[in-house]
């Protein structure tokens, strides 16, 4: 045990460089975009699920209802669909995967 602390030790001090101020920098701003990103991915599925299980989905009558909401409702109505979309393709494909099996 002794001998790996000090192996460890000597990897650190000898093998192990670290980022550059600039590098560190960059990629910060790259964890920070996609943290950000994330977050509002995860609030977006969220609200679906959210208005899907209170069965509000696609609540409003006509597309116009939406546009009368304003951005958020076109931004609503986008998000519904992109995620639509993706759950049945996601489902066709995990059906027609069982099914080849």
């Amino acid at each position: 045990m002794l001998t790996y602390i000090k192996e460890s030790i000597e990897e650190l001090r000898n093998h192990v460089t670290l980022p550059t101020k600039a590098e560190s920098s960059n990629l910060m701003v790259v964890v920070a975009v996609f943290s950000i990103l994330f977050a509002l991915a995860t609030w977006g599925v969220d609200e679906y699920f959210s208005d899907l299980i209170a069965g509000n989905l696609f609540s409003a009558k006509t597309y116009s209802d939406y546009l009368e909401a304003g951005f958020g409702g076109v931004l609503r109505l986008l998000w519904y669909a992109i995620l639509t979309v993706g759950l049945v393709l996601g489902v066709s494909s995990f059906t027609s995967k069982n099914k080849n099996q």
